[in-house]
């Protein structure tokens, strides 16, 4: 309980930055029958119609504004005349539903449903609405544009390509902090292989606790099970092939939970043998996985304590640069229309 009421008053206290360039407008749109509860942020600076960047969320259980996290991007493309757009996930806050009964699929056609909603208001251009999505969402963004004529520009940011893959990368990032060698560490691996049995079609939460979390330091719950059951097969490579947008993906050099070396071979790998005409690969040094300074913020599991920085340090709290680079990136796309 405290841990929450810290997460509130930190989140109330950022909500009232004076110094935000952007005033915030709360609404709804529907999806498959639930209400989620969003936020158009826009610019104070700028008439109407503006160019609108969708954020779309990394994984848990996550808020319209991740806990202030997207509120530096928010200023700095409110700052260039940019709207932003976000809500609480299924289930979070004033959202109905249930984010851990969701595919990346649905995840998808959420925030195809979010553009169409924004195509029919005056004050958007409906010719100009991009993605800038987190981490998770890198299984997300692609699958928009699979899935849809959408979007007009995209924004990955520390994304990754296989889930499992990702899964594997975090595994020995963790091992070799702990001290294992390279052999214990390959052990350890080929063990979890073994397991994944329990996420196929007929096998059961039960079957999870008897075998694959007796490996866990923590086990999950049953609604995160099936989450991971849902989506464990997970793989980017197709719906890359039908990205035809201007396409930017940022690492941080340092990232712990993505391998960043192999996100960006196969962006690159598959957008330029599908001809894509425009797309910036950029990785930051001393950036870790949120793009926030390594020194300040190292480590794989954000908690409490990013939060608190996060409200102290603000946009210094990001690798240098980087909020300027991604906002002018977007600037330079939607304007272009």
């Amino acid at each position: 309980m405290l841990g929450i009421a810290l997460i509130t008053f930190f989140v109330a206290v950022l909500a009232l930055d004076d110094s935000s360039e952007y005033k915030e407008q709360k609404l709804s749109f529907s999806f498959e029958g639930e209400q989620l509860s969003a936020t158009l942020i826009l610019p104070e600076n700028y008439p109407p119609p503006h160019s609108t960047a969708v954020f779309v969320h990394g994984d848990g259980a996550l808020p319209y504004d991740a806990y202030g996290y997207y509120r530096p991007f928010w200023n700095h493309l409110a700052k260039r005349g940019i709207a932003s757009f976000a809500w609480d996930k299924a289930g979070v806050g004033s959202s109905s539903g249930n984010w851990l009964s969701q595919s990346m699929e649905d995840r998808a056609e959420e925030v195809i449903a979010a553009i169409d909603y924004l195509r029919q208001r005056d004050d958007i251009k409906p010719d100009s609405i991009g993605l800038i999505g987190f981490s998770q969402a890198g299984w997300v963004l692609p699958l928009v544009a699979q899935k849809s004529p959408y979007p007009d520009f995209i924004v990955n940011v520390s994304g990754a390509v296989n889930w499992l893959d990702q899964g594997e990368y975090m595994m020995r990032v963790r091992l070799r902090e702990k001290g294992l060698s390279e052999v214990e560490i390959q052990q350890a691996i080929e063990e979890s292989r073994e397991r994944l049995w329990v996420f196929e079609p007929d096998s059961s939460y039960e079957d999870y606790l008897t075998v694959g979390g007796a490996s866990e330091d923590k086990l999950m719950s049953e609604d995160r099970y099936q989450f991971a059951k849902r989506n464990w097969q997970s793989d980017a490579r197709e719906s890359i092939e039908s990205i035809r947008s201007p396409f930017l993906a940022v690492f941080g050099e340092d990232d712990r939970n993505v391998d960043i070396a192999e996100s960006a071979r196969v962006y690159k790998e598959i957008l330029t043998t599908s001809k894509h005409s425009d797309v910036t690969i950029k990785t930051w040094k001393n950036a870790q996985h949120g793009l926030f300074k390594t020194h300040l913020f190292d480590t794989a599991n954000p908690g409490i304590i990013y939060l608190v920085k996060l409200h102290v340090l603000g946009e210094d709290a990001f690798a240098d640069g980087v909020l300027n680079f991604v906002s002018d990136w977007i600037l330079d796309r939607a304007t272009c229309k």
